[in-house]
C-alpha cells in the first residue's frame, strides 16, 4: 500500500511539473535569433557610424504615381525618434501629408491634394513610422524585448545578393500584432547597409487583407557621418507608388512634437 501511495503522489507531482511548464512555455515570448541580432546591429553601425540620431529631415524631388498621371513636385520628410514621422508632397495640384506618432500609441492621418482627409487605422500604424529612413526603423530595436528578430537567410533580392532577416513586435493579450508589425530588411552582404525592407499594408476597414510593400534603398551617401539613401523607391502591390531623389538631408534638428500632431 506504502508503495502504491508514493507512486500515486510520484505521478501527481510530474502531472503537475508537465502542466506548470507547459504553461510557462505558452506565456514566454519567443527569442530573437542571435544571427538576426548581429546583422541588424552590424547594419546600424555602418548607416550612423557611431553617430546618435534623434531626428531627420530630408528634402527630395518626388514623382507620385497614383492616379491616372503621375504627378512631380517636392517632398520634405521628417523623422523623430523611432515612432513619429511626417512627410508633405507639394505638386501643382495642391499638397498630401502623411503622419505617423505614437503619442497616445500607433496612430496617423493623411491629407490629399484634394482636401480630403482621414486617419489611419491602427493596423497600419504597427510597421515603422520612418520607414524612408532605416536608421531610425526597427533594425534599431535589437535591445527592445518587444521586438523579436528571426535570420531567414542568404536570398536573391531585387537582383542582388542579399541578408534576408524579419523583426516583428510581441505584446501580451493581441495575437495578430506579429502579422501586423512584420517587417522584412534585405541587407547588403558586404557593405550591411539596408538594400530595402518589404512589409504589408491593408485597406483602413480591415487588417485581413493584404497588400505588399516595398522600399528599395540606393545611391547611398554620407551626410555628417551618416549613410543616406539618396534613391528611395516605394512600391505597392509590385506597381511603383512614390519615387524620391533626396536632395538634402540633416539630422538632429531639435524637431517638435508638434509637427507630427495627427488631431
Amino acid at each position: 500500500m506504502r508503495s502504491c501511495v508514493s507512486w500515486c503522489s510520484l505521478k501527481s507531482f510530474l502531472l503537475v511539473l508537465a502542466g506548470s511548464t507547459f504553461l510557462f512555455s505558452q506565456s514566454r515570448p519567443p527569442l530573437s535569433d542571435s544571427q538576426a541580432i548581429a546583422l541588424a546591429s552590424q547594419s546600424i553601425a555602418a548607416l550612423t557610424r557611431g553617430s546618435a540620431i534623434s531626428d531627420v529631415r530630408l528634402t527630395a524631388n518626388v514623382t507620385w504615381a497614383r492616379g491616372a498621371e503621375p504627378a512631380v513636385g517636392t517632398g520634405v520628410l521628417l523623422a523623430k525618434g523611432f515612432s513619429d514621422s511626417r512627410i508633405d508632397l507639394a505638386f501643382g495640384e495642391g499638397k498630401r501629408t502623411e503622419i505617423r506618432n505614437g503619442f497616445d500609441g500607433p496612430a496617423g492621418k493623411w491629407v490629399n491634394p484634394d482636401g480630403q482627409s482621414g486617419k489611419y487605422a491602427f493596423h497600419n500604424c504597427l510597421t515603422d513610422a520612418a520607414w524612408f529612413f532605416p536608421a531610425l526603423s526597427s533594425l534599431a530595436k535589437a535591445g527592445d524585448p518587444r521586438f523579436v528578430f528571426s535570420y531567414v537567410g542568404e536570398e536573391t533580392w531585387n537582383g542582388q545578393a542579399a541578408q534576408h532577416i524579419r523583426i516583428y513586435q510581441v505584446q501580451k493579450d493581441f495575437k495578430d500584432v506579429q502579422r501586423l508589425s512584420t517587417m522584412d530588411f534585405y541587407l547588403d552582404p558586404t557593405s550591411s547597409l539596408p538594400l530595402g525592407v518589404a512589409f504589408k499594408s491593408h485597406p483602413d476597414k480591415t487588417g485581413s487583407i493584404e497588400m505588399p510593400v516595398e522600399i528599395r534603398f540606393s545611391e547611398y551617401e554620407i551626410v555628417n557621418g551618416v549613410e543616406v539613401p539618396f534613391h528611395i523607391q516605394r512600391l505597392q502591390s509590385g506597381a511603383l507608388l512614390m519615387d524620391l531623389r533626396v536632395t538634402m538631408a540633416s539630422f538632429n534638428n531639435g524637431l517638435s512634437d508638434d509637427v507630427f500632431e495627427s488631431q
